[in-house]
């Protein structure tokens, strides 16, 4: 019995303590928006905050965790390059990363954005791929 106990115990704190405790996306999160790249510069995507898509590559992040991402619309990147808008989610990891899963021409893709910074009117990141 006194087994019994331990064991019942032991599973109990395994389970409580190796639960992901999910990051909530805050309503007024810098980061909701539509943004427009607009700068490469050090491994670093600049985009620029604007109230609608442009022909160019552009997020919009939604509050509840959706977002339209709009890129290539194939596989060639030699303009003249078409666009289309793509649907997917994002997720805060941790203070600086999100992960974003999104379609493209080929399928869907995921994909982790490194914040470097963030304010009202311009957006930094870095791109990392995700093994899947």
């Amino acid at each position: 019995m006194k087994r019994l106990a331990l064991l019942s115990f032991f599973l109990c704190f395994l389970f409580t303590s190796c639960t992901k405790e999910e990051i909530k996306i805050d309503q007024d999160n810098l980061l909701i928006g539509i943004w427009i790249y607009s700068n490469f510069q050090d491994n670093t995507a600049i985009y620029t905050r604007d109230q609608e898509f442009t022909d160019n590559h552009c997020y919009k992040f939604n509050s509840d965790g959706t977002l339209n991402e709009r890129k290539n619309s194939g596989w060639c990147g030699t303009p003249p390059i078409s666009y289309s808008d793509y649907t997917g989610s994002w997720s805060v990891l941790n203070d600086t990363l999100i992960q974003i899963k999104v379609g493209y021409w080929g399928g869907t893709m995921t994909y982790n954005l490194d914040i470097e910074s963030v304010s009202t009117d311009s957006l930094k990141v870095q791109y990392f791929p995700v093994d899947e």
